[in-house]
């Protein structure tokens, strides 16, 4: 039987109790211009390699810049171009004001809360890419292993590798779940490659790229080749702006429909409607292969 799959993510996860407070990191690496802007002073000044991050300064990078801090507790944390981020003094808090962050926490180290603009959820998963959506809200992608998103009001949802979803301000409940190219993202982003040495879970995230390529040639999923902007729409009241679906990585992956989806339906998507049998949270088709 073919899955249907759209995409949609929102960020909450529950933090073990016993997880290591988040609150400092210092930097592994740097790429081009990356700054330290001090809470207190507002004084900007460039980062520098082994120096260490502290609540509640913040993290800047500039165009094509990227960085890598580690925690005390080996959680990475990679920050992409045009990004502005900052760990909260207390707990597992991270506040992103712009940009992408990934995150990789080894197994049993806790994950944490991202807010970012209005929106705010737990996220608990091991390796995610993190990204703000340019309207309040942000996105999550889960590259490896599954996840779990929280909101405020409790509702969460699990997340499967090469799945994103939305956490957008005022909202109380979830949209569409859409599966991506998982191989189009990871090899555009630089996030991911873009580093001097690979990510701890990198083979692990091979190993769900190839199990959803597994999928496509056994006829379980199907490319349509129509670009995830299309749906970010459907997640929207009517006269609110886009959800900036295009901001992560400027990556060129894709998301599909099942050929069982009428191209009424399909153009019902585009204009931002969810035709009927596709409510918000739930599961259509998308599909992925190489072009």
């Amino acid at each position: 039987m073919k899955s249907n799959l759209f995409l949609v993510t929102l960020l909450c996860a529950c933090v073990p109790a016993l997880a290591a407070p988040l609150t400092e990191s210092t930097f592994t690496e740097i790429v081009k211009e990356v700054n330290v802007v001090a809470a207190a002073t507002k004084a900007a000044q460039p980062g520098a390699v082994n120096q260490v991050v502290k609540a509640p300064d913040l993290v800047r990078t500039g165009p094509a810049s990227r960085a890598e801090l580690t925690a005390p507790d080996q959680t990475i944390t990679r920050v992409g171009a045009n990004t502005v981020f900052s760990f909260e003094p207390v707990g597992r808090d991270i506040n992103l004001e712009k940009g992408s962050v990934l995150f990789h926490s080894p197994a049993g180290k806790g994950g944490g809360s991202i807010r970012s603009g209005g929106a705010a959820a737990a996220v608990l998963g091991t390796t995610l890419i993190v990204s703000s959506t340019g309207t309040g809200g942000f996105k999550v992608i889960l590259l490896e292993g599954k996840g779990t998103v929280t909101l405020p009001n409790g509702k969460s949802t699990t997340l499967k590798a090469g799945q994103l979803v939305f956490v957008l301000p005022g909202q109380t409940d979830f949209g569409p779940v859409l599966d991506i190219n998982l191989k189009k993202l990871v090899d555009g982003s630089q996030l991911v490659n873009g580093f001097s040495h690979p990510l701890p879970s990198l083979p692990l995230i091979q190993t769900a790229v190839n199990k959803q390529y597994d999928e496509i040639a056994k006829g379980r999923m199907v490319d349509t080749g129509t670009p995830p902007e299309t749906f970010g729409k459907k997640s929207l009241r009517r006269g609110q702006s886009g959800n900036g679906i295009n901001t992560i990585d400027n990556t060129g992956y894709q998301a599909a429909l099942s050929p069982s989806v009428p191209p009424n339906q399909v153009g019902l998507l585009q204009q931002g409607e969810l035709p009927p049998g596709f409510l918000p949270g739930s599961r259509g088709i998308v599909v992925i292969s190489p072009r």
